[in-house]
């Protein structure tokens, strides 16, 4: 018998090896600690090599006693989504016949245009369609005219303002948010994806995994407890940093583990194909699971459209509604009401077509919101009637700011009480768009 090559042999061979190595770490500890016999009980267990593949969580706690069971999921769409494609203002009350002058085939044809009821005549690319049940439930919202301080038409310069939240701060608006918030679970914190984004930068403990079947621990199954039992006992009796990590890093591949035993989506949800479908599906097994999950972010990239937009844009905000779609229903009226989804980008797109037939960096953005945090379904926020004599070089005034949407749900959804320093020197305005807790 064999695993992955390996004959079973081998593994039992290996795997006592690792229990004698660690009746001798405790007879030698029993003695005292000293570095020399520190090593020793290293080398006796023969597994000190994978420390180095751990996952680095900090201190793992309990769930806060002033933690509110609410999550927020902060999605970014990289590249500059088009807001005028996906939200639209139609008629002459909100510059919709301007829109058409200068964009043409760029703004949808009415009949791939979904009017919202109760809004003074703006509607959405038909790309929304999975999403809109949500409206007609009060668990659809958007905000146009989006935007803050310093904001540049620069892609890397836009994205690190607005998830630092401001052009001088050195750490995240969500590390922020986590030491505003106080202790919470291991889990508290999840990126989904490559890469931890900016919005985290800082100290605060959180977690980044790719997926939640590869966050697990390294090596065959075979010997997999009796190495993960190794590492645990190798670091018995020692405080710090590292030890803290050993402790949390296993506790989360035992939880992590639990939930994704029950993966799989629930209530009828399909997911499409796709990175970002399965970073969803992988989120709502574990905000199911109740594993303590307060914020998380996701990625989208690929919204740069400066060629041939209307087919590629359209595609994108279809394949991102359906994942949201599915990812809401895969969570269950109950649970999806704790769950606000906030769907942000770094910046708009130019007003006028471009010769390639598409659009160029801009600056006023689009953000759309999605759960049970929200107030009512509505467009929310402040809009100037488009017309060649109110943009802002050719760009749709940003009259609005992506701080006061975000500062308002992590005050009413998550209890966060001043944004001082969460956004430091924004002067905050609420747009009246999250409930309370």
């Amino acid at each position: 018998m064999t695993t992955r090559g390996v004959p079973s042999e081998v593994l039992c061979r290996h795997a006592e090896k690792v229990q004698a190595g660690l009746a001798d770490q405790d007879a030698a500890w029993s003695r005292g600690f000293t570095r020399r016999r520190m090593l020793q009980g290293v080398g006796m267990a023969g597994v000190a090599a994978l420390a180095s593949q751990l996952v680095t969580t900090r201190v793992a706690y309990a769930a806060s006693a002033a933690s509110t069971g609410n999550t927020l999921v902060v999605v970014f769409l990289r590249g500059g989504a088009d807001g005028l494609r996906m939200l639209i203002p139609q008629g002459d009350l909100l510059g919709g016949g301007y829109l058409r002058s200068v964009r043409g085939p760029l703004v949808p044809a009415n009949a791939d245009i979904r009017a919202l009821a109760g809004t003074s005549g703006w509607g959405v690319n038909k790309g929304f369609d999975s999403l809109l049940p949500l409206w007609a439930t009060g668990e659809l919202a958007f905000v146009p005219a989006v935007s803050a301080a310093g904001v540049t038409r620069s892609h890397f310069q836009a994205q690190q303002v607005l998830e630092r939240g401001g052009p001088s701060s050195t750490t995240g608006w969500l590390d922020r948010t986590l030491q505003a918030l106080g202790p919470g679970t291991t889990f508290r914190a999840l990126a989904e994806g490559s890469a931890m984004p900016a919005s985290f930068a800082g100290n605060q403990q959180k977690l980044g995994m790719s997926s939640l079947a590869a966050f697990n621990f390294p090596g065959w199954d075979g010997v997999k407890p009796q190495s993960m039992a190794a590492i645990s006992s190798l670091y018995r009796g020692f405080a710090g940093a590292l030890a803290e990590d050993v402790t949390t890093t296993l506790s989360a591949i035992g939880t992590a583990q639990k939930a994704n035993a029950s993966a799989g989506p629930q209530h009828g949800a399909v997911y499409p194909k796709g990175g970002f479908a399965s970073s969803l599906a992988d989120l709502a097994t574990l905000l199911r699971s109740e594993v303590g999950v307060e914020v998380a972010t996701v990625d989208v990239g690929g919204w740069d459209t400066h060629t041939d937009e209307a087919g590629d844009l359209d595609a994108l905000t279809r394949s991102a509604s359906d994942a949201l779609a599915a990812f809401m229903t895969d969570l269950g009226p109950a649970r999806r009401k704790r769950v606000t989804v906030a769907v942000m980008t770094e910046f708009g797109r130019r007003v006028q077509i471009n010769a390639s037939n598409g659009t160029d960096h801009g600056t006023g953005s689009t953000m759309f919101l999605l759960g049970g945090g929200l107030a009512r379904a509505s467009v929310f926020g402040k809009w100037t009637p488009l017309s060649a004599a109110t943009l802002a070089d050719g760009d749709v005034p940003s009259v609005n700011n992506a701080y006061d949407v975000l500062g308002e749900l992590i005050q009413k959804r998550l209890s966060v009480g001043s944004l001082a320093t969460i956004f430091p020197g924004h002067r905050f305005a609420s747009l009246g768009l999250a409930r309370a807790t």
